[in-house]
């Protein structure tokens, strides 16, 4: 490697005296290069430690998998489930950890410690795995026929042949195909070209713009942060807002654009990735309740609007003070968006071949019922004709790094909240619910529902809030006798309304809140005024609607 040189040219008055350049030579001369060399306390290596935060999680899974004593209703391995599923949880409320090295880790420690219900080959009895090979001291002393290690290992990897993951990871890359192909910004454009003359306008465009790519787009961290949001913070700078400098249509738009998100993720079966989640629990511990795609947009589809109406004005008054900022009309986004839209010409083949496949998969959900067709099948079929006609390709497929992500996570979690349910530990967990709501004397539907919501709070991901409790919460009802339709849709539509607490419920909220435009105080004064609001509409006007549905 050449040695670098440091030139030192000095001139001279006298014309008779050249420059003189010296090259310095570093491994040599090592003073001009060094420093004195600051001593940090032995501590401060604990302290900047990325093991650090694992530790409440753990010592939090380490006094529950030793501390709680197996009871009639309560066995070593749902204890033990127990303890890895909340360490999980804490764990991804504390630390940066990434989820699927999170995940894989709990599955390979259930695995080992034989922590999952395994069936008797013979009777088909579900039992611990722990007790595989072992005689049946209840029966007749017959030995339980299955393999510990094995079969642990098999149940581990149970979750990732869900169909809920697979619809997710489908719908993922359907996505991707509308981000890459230009459609959902085109549509957005279209949105701001036709309502962008006033502020108010323009928060219209955007809810309008979330709720129409929402059905088609079940990420509504990729809608909202890879769609959306580009198009709200070039409205922000056109409009001449920044942090510093007439940041109130700004903060507007971003508080606008980041509720739209989870109010859209809400609105439909398909707007964010946890929703499945939801249906599945439903559909295993209500089997003759039919909450399909077209059933939970009929329920939502009222509320829902209401609050798309009422969203944008709530805003205006909290955020707009004065006048002027309400009501100055806004030529030049109106303007930018018609340019974009030219400078982007004609609508591709791939992006007609996009709209082809996404309303025939549309169609096909919506006519489910009759067709029985599973949705995951049409997510998977829409995906397979994406790749014949070339409109991705599977480099594309390969490199969304997010579907992949969610298929590994996801698939784990899955696994622990099943072997949850089938432990006893989530029936466990409900019945000490709603223990406490009947002692109190409680409406089981209204305190389920709102506790459900306000939880919340206490996460940085819809995904783990509806894995921890979605489960939980439904068989708390169904122990109290809850009408489970009304439950359901609780359930299902508070599971994304409730991250507009804060701002680091999903990724989306942070993304917004990123630019500055909001302090986080005033966010989460905002977030609190919305969230009576959305359980009050839902509480009233949502159930005056299913009224008329007779869902109760």
């Amino acid at each position: 490697m050449a040695i670098p040189s440091y030139q030192s040219t000095r001139s001279l008055s006298s014309p008779s005296v050249h420059s003189t350049a010296i090259a310095i030579d570093p491994d040599e001369c090592t003073c001009l290069f060094t420093r004195p060399e600051i001593k940090l306390p032995w501590w401060h290596a604990i302290l900047a430690s990325q093991w650090l935060p694992l530790i409440p999680p753990i010592v939090t899974g380490l006094v529950l998998w030793f501390g709680l004593h197996p009871t009639d209703d309560l066995t070593l391995t749902a204890i033990h489930i127990l303890a890895v599923f909340i360490s999980c949880i804490l764990a991804l409320m504390t630390t940066n950890m990434q989820l699927p090295t999170l995940v894989l880790s709990a599955l390979v420690l259930l695995s080992f410690t034989k922590s999952f219900q395994c069936v008797d080959h013979t009777t088909g009895e579900s039992i611990e795995c722990r007790l595989c090979g072992e005689p049946d001291v209840l029966g007749d002393g017959r030995v339980y026929d299955c393999a510990a290690t094995q079969d642990s290992f098999e149940h581990a990897l149970e979750g990732f042949s869900s169909t809920v993951v697979w619809l997710i990871f489908s719908a993922f890359h359907l996505g991707k195909a509308v981000q890459t192909t230009q459609l959902g910004k085109r549509l957005s454009l279209h949105m701001i070209a036709r309502f962008g003359q006033h502020p108010l306008g323009l928060g219209y465009a955007v809810v309008f713009s979330e709720i129409l790519i929402a059905p088609f787009v079940p990420s509504n961290t990729a809608r909202g942060g890879g769609i959306i949001l580009p198009v709200v913070q070039s409205m922000a700078q056109t409009l001449g807002s920044t942090p510093t400098n007439r940041p109130a249509v700004g903060a507007f738009l971003m508080l606008l654009g980041s509720h739209a998100n989870l109010l859209s993720a809400s609105m439909f079966l398909t707007g964010m990735a946890p929703n499945p989640i939801v249906l599945a629990k439903c559909q295993e511990l209500f089997p003759d309740l039919d909450f399909s795609f077209l059933t939970w947009l009929k329920g939502s589809i009222v509320p829902g609007l209401f609050c798309a109406i009422a969203l944008p004005l709530i805003l205006q008054q909290l955020v707009l003070s004065s006048s002027q900022e309400k009501s100055t009309a806004q030529p030049g986004i109106v303007a930018q968006a018609k340019s974009e839209l030219a400078s982007m010409g004609a609508m591709s083949k791939q992006e007609m071949q996009l709209c082809g496949v996404l309303v025939t998969c549309l169609c096909l959900w919506v006519t489910s019922g009759y067709t029985h067709l599973d949705a995951t099948l049409v997510a998977l079929g829409g995906l397979v004709a994406l790749l014949h006609l070339r409109t991705i390709s599977w480099h594309d497929v390969a490199t969304n790094t997010h579907a992949w992500d969610t298929l590994v996570w996801l698939g784990g979690f899955i696994t622990m909240a099943e072997h949850l349910s089938k432990a006893g530990a989530s029936a466990f967990l409900g019945a000490r619910i709603s223990a406490g709501i009947s002692d109190l004397g409680l409406p089981p539907v209204p305190c389920l529902a709102i506790a459900y919501f306000l939880t919340m709070f206490l996460f940085s991901s819809l995904s783990a809030h509806t894995v921890a409790f979605v489960g939980t919460f439904m068989e708390a009802g169904q122990v109290l006798g809850a009408k489970p339709m009304i439950l359901v849709a609780l359930l299902a539509y508070f599971g994304a309304l409730g991250g507009c607490m804060t701002n680091f419920s999903t990724g989306t909220s942070a993304m917004y809140y990123a630019p500055g435009y909001v302090a986080r105080g005033r966010w989460f004064v905002i977030g609190f005024l919305l969230a009576a609001f959305y359980i009050t509409v839902y509480f009233t006007i949502g159930m005056a609607w299913w009224k008329v549905l007779g869902w109760h």
